[in-house]
């Protein structure tokens, strides 16, 4: 079981290069849910049975997914499964993008944004669904149905000056989100998703840039989304798609700052939202575009893709043209 192994380590079934003929699957496992166990160990004897050929490699903390997606390319994996959370996806999706991998998600993280917006309901809905195509394709070569979804770019400057570039796939926020992200720690699961939004919810505002040229102002956060619900059933960006080729960008504010005006603001945004009109309600502001930066005069918390990336000067995102192709369930 991946579980007792280390980062990198193959699991069962393991041999140095696919015989020719045999589909070779590469299977990446985030052993930090109990869930994830679980569902390796439910794939894998299917997998046997549908007479692929597959090696797997589990994540670490200094390892998140990268370094094993690029093993398994070398190794001449067709086909890789991804059993983990949207941290994984977002670690080994700009490897497999670029070999033009076709890839399967099995969601085991805590929001599974990516997952739940291509329509993979649960880790068991996922495997059957894996299954079925794998096995359609072993026996007949039968096209999957795929969705494209871009690999998008993210640069930003962190408290102490430095620089850095990284991709990521389906949300990016500076503030209010990413405070929440960083309270969420408190509690596991949604739970503590749950407990973050609350505690940021009357977090203090930032000054901020969100453009070039464009006079700063007062907010609780920026967002830039590619899918429509990122917290749950409520669709918070309604004009967002996860292969769209521009963001949804929301900013957020100001907020007043009395505790019952802003308590009534929030519950005005949430009735908004409720009614599938966000953008009716004043402190929400939406653009469409493949780029965007926010500058801030202070260091404020940042995250993308439900990660936190620390607290950040300056954030620009942009659109990806790059690729990853995902089989997902027909809509």
């Amino acid at each position: 079981m991946p579980s007792t192994q280390r980062a990198g380590q193959v699991g069962e079934g393991d041999r140095p290069a696919s015989p020719a003929g045999r589909t070779a699957v590469g299977i990446i496992v985030n052993p930090k849910h109990s869930a994830t166990l679980r569902a390796y160990a439910e794939l894998v004897p299917e997998l046997r049975n549908a007479g692929a050929h597959y090696r797997s490699m589990t994540t670490s903390v200094d390892r998140s997914g990268r370094w094993q997606a690029e093993l398994l390319v070398k190794w001449g994996a067709d086909i890789v499964i991804i059993l983990g959370g949207d941290g994984t996806i977002r670690a080994t999706a700009p490897v497999l993008a670029e070999a033009d991998i076709l890839t399967f998600l099995v969601p085991t993280g805590t929001a599974n944004l990516l997952s739940r917006h291509i329509d993979l309901r649960s880790s068991r809905h996922a495997i059957d669904h894996c299954m079925r195509t794998i096995a359609s394709i072993i026996r007949s070569g039968d096209p999957p149905n795929l969705r494209n979804v871009p690999i998008n770019t993210a640069e930003y400057q962190t408290a102490d000056g430095a620089r850095h570039r990284t991709e990521f796939v389906s949300l990016a926020g500076i503030g209010g989100d990413a405070r929440a992200v960083a309270y969420h720690h408190a509690s596991f699961g949604l739970l503590g998703y749950a407990w973050g939004a609350a505690q940021a919810l009357f977090a203090a505002g930032f000054t901020a840039s969100t453009g070039e040229g464009t006079a700063s102002v007062r907010v609780w956060s920026v967002m830039a989304s590619k899918v429509d619900r990122p917290a749950g059933p409520v669709a918070v960006f309604p004009e967002a798609h996860i292969e769209a080729p521009t963001f949804s960008v929301l900013t957020v504010g100001p907020f007043p700052h009395s505790p019952i005006a802003r308590c009534r603001a929030w519950a005005g945004i949430a009735a908004a939202c409720l009614q599938g009109r966000p953008d009716a309600h004043p402190l929400m502001n939406y653009r469409r575009t493949t780029e965007t930066t926010v500058t801030v005069e202070s260091p404020v918390p940042a995250q993308l893709d439900g990660d936190l990336i620390g607290d950040c000067l300056e954030l620009r995102v942009s659109a990806g043209e790059k690729t990853l192709r995902v089989s997902a369930p027909a809509s």
